[in-house]
């Protein structure tokens, strides 16, 4: 036991860290950019935030499913599965991140159009868009070096790895946007650049004696039965991406519309700090991950289960932390980015009114995660997508019918109380009737 729960935390702390790091690029990034370019700004870049996600929720779909099979392929000692899922997922990384640019580029101003860009909005939207959009496989391949270099048993250095991303993004959007003046565009900039570097320092680890893993010119020569495998593990984490895409574009458009460029600017810092607690849930998650799919790999159910336990209760009691501590940086954190007035006062309270949803969203994420990990991907995706498609519209179309604003708030806890029961049934609600069904004459 002793064993398990340190093993649990040589996984679970640098996993949170780099999370945390990553998810303090959102922030960074909304500080300068609300710094630099003010509300009008913050409501162009939350215009842009659900295309970007999208194209960057692929990277995630075969990081992440590549990631999976390699740590399963460990597990059960077979480091040939580990290599030829490992250069699978770098090709669909790369082949898909190319084609996703090409695709996106000729239509991106009528897609912000169609989300919403007002002529006022449009322009800063499009030259901070556009800019990230080129750097789509940059990001992929980025995410694909995380999430392996993870699930190959090296959590450290994939922490350090984001803490070298970070600390690139932090110095350039200073440079950028504050010392050359060139707004929203600097900031996006900033983003790609450090994504570089990252990508850099990231893909010298698989020349390292650290793993068996290696670059070579058979990522260009798929297996498509392994890459079928990847995509369909990943399809869970793709599904996480979605719902955060989703939410955003729901929660952007019902903005607008209840709030006016306040509203979306408002919406913009909270999402900011929704996005960090999500990424510190994600981390607790990815850092279960590996461990119970290396143990479902190697028929060793019950340490599985007892590491996913172990997730659960550590994801509600950092919920907690973090509704606490959105409570006392409530009224603090608008004016980091830059707020001011109505916007200022709308954020505030909608950092209050939306906290309590971090209870429950680490419960869930990491249930998510465990399911992939454990090859039940039918309910790992029932989990996540059930989120986008169902529970998340139904609180944010209705809720403000009869609350305004504060309906747009309160829609992200009210949706993870009905994923919350969801999950309760797949917990307890199928062993009861299964014992039912068994107990019949």
């Amino acid at each position: 036991m002793s064993r398990d729960i340190k093993l649990f935390w040589q996984y679970i702390l640098p996993s949170i860290g780099g999370m945390l790091i990553a998810g303090s690029f959102s922030i960074v990034d909304t500080i300068f950019i609300g710094r630099g370019t003010g509300k009008v700004g913050l409501a162009a870049i939350a215009l842009t935030w659900p295309v970007l996600m999208l194209l960057q929720a692929f990277g995630s779909l075969f990081s992440a499913g590549g990631a999976v099979l390699i740590a399963q392929a460990k597990g059960a000692n077979s480091p040939e599965d580990a290599k030829k899922y490992f250069n699978n997922a770098f090709f669909l990384v790369i082949t898909s991140g190319i084609a996703l640019t090409a695709l996106t580029l000729p239509f991106f101003r009528k897609i912000m159009i169609l989300l919403g860009a007002t002529p006022q909005l449009l322009p800063m939207a499009m030259e901070y868009g556009i800019i990230l959009t080129c750097g789509t496989t940059l990001f992929m391949f980025m995410s694909a070096c995380l999430e392996i270099v993870r699930n190959d048993g090296s959590p450290v250095f994939s922490m350090i790895l984001m803490i070298i991303g970070l600390v690139c993004n932090v110095f350039l959007d200073w440079l950028f946007i504050i010392y050359w003046s060139k707004g929203a565009a600097g900031a996006a900039w900033a983003t790609c650049l450090s994504w570089v570097f990252t990508c850099f320092v990231g893909s010298s680890y698989f020349f390292t004696k650290h793993t068996f893993l290696r670059f070579s010119l058979k990522i260009f020569k798929p297996a498509w039965q392994a890459s079928k495998a990847v995509i369909w593990t990943g399809i869970p984490v793709f599904g996480n991406m979605f719902s955060i895409i989703a939410m955003l574009y729901m929660h952007n458009a019902q903005s607008l519309r209840y709030g006016g460029v306040d509203g979306l600017a408002a919406y913009t810092v909270v999402a900011a700090l929704e996005s960090l607690g999500s990424m510190l849930m994600t981390g607790v998650a990815c850092g279960v991950q590996p461990l119970t799919a290396n143990m479902y790999g190697a028929g060793k159910y019950k340490r599985q289960n007892r590491f996913g336990n172990y997730g659960y209760v550590v994801a509600f009691i950092l919920g907690i932390a973090i509704m606490g501590l959105s409570f006392l940086l409530c009224k603090t954190v608008p004016g980091w980015m830059g707020l001011e007035g109505n916007a200022a006062n709308l954020a505030a309270r909608g950092i209050i009114m939306s906290a309590p949803a971090f209870i429950l969203l680490g419960v869930i994420r990491v249930a998510g995660f465990y399911y992939q990990s454990t090859g039940k991907i039918v309910l790992s995706s029932l989990l996540i997508y059930g989120d986008s498609f169902a529970a998340l519209p139904l609180c944010l179309y209705t809720l403000p019918l009869w609350c305004g604003m504060d309906g747009i708030w309160l829609a992200m806890p009210a949706s993870r109380i009905l994923l919350f029961l969801l999950l309760c049934y797949l917990w307890f609600g199928i062993k009861f009737f299964h014992r039912k069904e068994k107990a019949l004459p």
